[in-house]
């Protein structure tokens, strides 16, 4: 009888929590795909890539951040730290750290290229489409 009272409970607690939860998640789904799109996206639809750029360019100054504190940490450290099995692999951690962070500082840097290169030519389209729209108001 015990057993039965337990796991009748427990069954009732998950479907309640479950109730509660998942209109939660619904909600919090709904405000992302909303922040996203107010940010990145301007009013007709189009990507900023001005915004995605900068961000991209933040990404990255991020990045050069980190390697800059990697490398200060690794040439703060005394040298009696790197001594035997265990200074070596930490040796090589803060090494294998730079490096990444450089890969990821050197990716949003190529993300950052591309997407001004996209404004500009987004700027460039949007400038000949309003002249040709000026031009034909004035021929009629």
């Amino acid at each position: 009888m015990k057993t039965e009272t337990k796991n009748y409970f427990a069954v009732l607690s998950v479907v309640i929590f479950m109730v509660f939860a998942a209109p939660m998640n619904v909600f919090a789904t709904q405000q992302g795909e909303q922040g996203n799109s107010t940010t990145m996206h301007s009013s007709q639809g189009n990507v900023d890539h001005h915004a995605l750029a900068y961000h991209y360019e933040d990404l990255a100054k991020g990045m050069q951040a980190k390697i800059q504190e990697q490398i200060e940490a690794f040439n703060n450290k005394p040298r009696s730290s790197f001594l035997g099995r265990n200074g070596q692999r930490i040796k090589k951690h803060v090494v294998y750290k730079i490096r990444n962070y450089e890969k990821a500082a050197q990716a949003h840097m190529k993300k950052a290229a591309y997407h001004s290169h996209m404004a500009a030519e987004q700027l460039y389209r949007d400038a000949i489409a309003t002249s040709r729209k000026t031009g034909n108001e004035t021929d009629l």
